[in-house]
């Protein structure tokens, strides 16, 4: 059974990588931990270390601790790949310590050009696929200057944020310095893109890729929040295949291609417009927002394990045809809650899989602003199409009801 040293490893993932034959030793940093578990987080770890060979946690924001932790992990195991499938902010310095090491999954190259946006853009346009009209400020104060190159609205987002997390749709330059202050609270001072608006339904391209094929697994269908942000409400999977789906995908094949990419799941972004299809953006690693549990559903196939299994050389692919797979998510207005009621009857409804609302009287919640700050989800089986899964998801929204101070 080879060793394989994961950066991030979910605790979802441990067991899937037992099932393919591999032992895993796990790097964790407690702080990511918190931010994405919460008060949870310390026992979260704990399982992870029940279910890994080893665990080891380190502060991913000191390289050099971090890069020694991965090359101690790979000296004591002998492991024959490191991989980092979590969050990308983390990701890049792992990918280059695996490649001096000779155990990358992926090039450090491949992965920089999926997860940065500046660098996909930049390689967009130099190859003439998906031409988008960008350009790049150091500081938001600079944002300004640029507006005259492009017709407003614009998109601006930071070029190395994930989940939404300080994109917004610009329509003029009276809105910067609220942008601005969205950024310093998300302590962000890397590089900013302003990207042409594209308009229409958007999509993401669940692949898989085993020894440089590029397999689709399937086309998500995303329902977008209101502007100016560009915050998910939902995700539909398991519609039937259309002229549009195909040549989403078939466009999202053609970045991984141009990227390099080798080996593990990539979820990319494209808005298909009035001139075709364009790619928003991409990720080297799974679709977050619950995306691979509603694959699941709509056609029995484990995404988690099948990145394992493409670790070890194996394709696994879902059949088609199958119900619709949604998740919902809730957005109710901000402030303190004083109450909530609907949640056990809408609980009770047979198609509702998972319900969560992490919330109680007296917390507060926030304003829906990213992925991050949205007020909870439903999953939603056994939907015939994507019409009866969304009117199932409206009625679920509105046996909820909220009240805030």
């Amino acid at each position: 059974m080879p060793n394989l040293v994961m950066v991030m490893p979910y605790k979802a993932y441990l067991g899937k990588a037992r099932a393919e034959g591999f032992r895993i030793t796990a790097i964790w940093d407690p702080a990511e931990a918190a931010r994405l578990f919460g008060a949870a987080a310390p026992e979260y770890l704990k399982e992870v270390e029940g279910l890994a060979e080893s665990l080891w946690l380190v502060d991913f924001t000191d390289r050099a601790a971090y890069a020694e932790a991965i090359r101690a992990a790979v000296r004591d195991t002998g492991a024959r790949h490191v991989w980092h499938v979590g969050s990308e902010e983390s990701m890049q310095l792992a990918y280059e310590v695996a490649d001096e090491l000779g155990v990358a999954v992926n090039s450090p190259r491949s992965v920089v050009l999926l997860n940065d946006k500046l660098a996909m853009r930049t390689l967009l346009r130099d190859k003439g696929i998906s031409t988008v009209r960008f350009a790049v400020a150091d500081r938001w104060q600079d944002v300004e200057r640029l507006l005259a190159g492009f017709t407003l609205p614009v998109v601006v987002k930071p070029a190395a944020l994930s989940a939404s997390r300080g994109t917004r749709l610009l329509t003029g330059p009276a809105e910067l310095p609220g942008w601005g202050d969205e950024l310093a609270a998300l302590a962000y001072s890397g590089p900013l893109l302003v990207e042409e608006y594209l308009r229409g339904p958007e999509f993401s391209v669940e692949t898989m890729t085993v020894r440089g094929e590029h397999h689709v697994l399937g086309v998500t269908r995303k329902l977008l929040g209101p502007l100016p942000h560009f915050v998910e409400r939902g995700h539909l999977f398991g519609e039937p295949e259309t002229a549009r789906t195909r040549a989403v995908a078939a466009l999202a094949v053609e970045l991984l291609d141009a990227v390099g990419y080798q080996c593990g799941p990539a979820h990319t972004e494209v808005i298909h417009t009035a001139d075709g299809p364009r790619i928003v953006e991409s990720q080297a690693r799974l679709g977050g927002d619950k995306i691979p549990d509603i694959i699941g559903h709509a056609r029995g196939f484990d995404v988690k394990r099948a990145m394992f299994a493409a670790l070890a050389g194996r394709t696994s692919l879902p059949e088609p045809g199958g119900p619709v797979g949604h998740i919902a998510y809730f957005s109710f207005p901000p402030g303190i809650l004083r109450s909530v009621t609907g949640l056990d009857a809408a609980r009770a409804l047979d198609y509702v899989d998972t319900l969560t609302f992490p919330f109680a009287p007296g917390d507060v919640l926030p304003e829906t602003v990213s992925s991050k700050t949205r007020h909870g989800f439903v999953i939603l089986t056994g939907s015939a199409n994507a019409a009866e899964a969304q009117a199932r998801a409206d009625h679920v929204r509105a046996l909820i009801e909220v009240e805030v101070r």
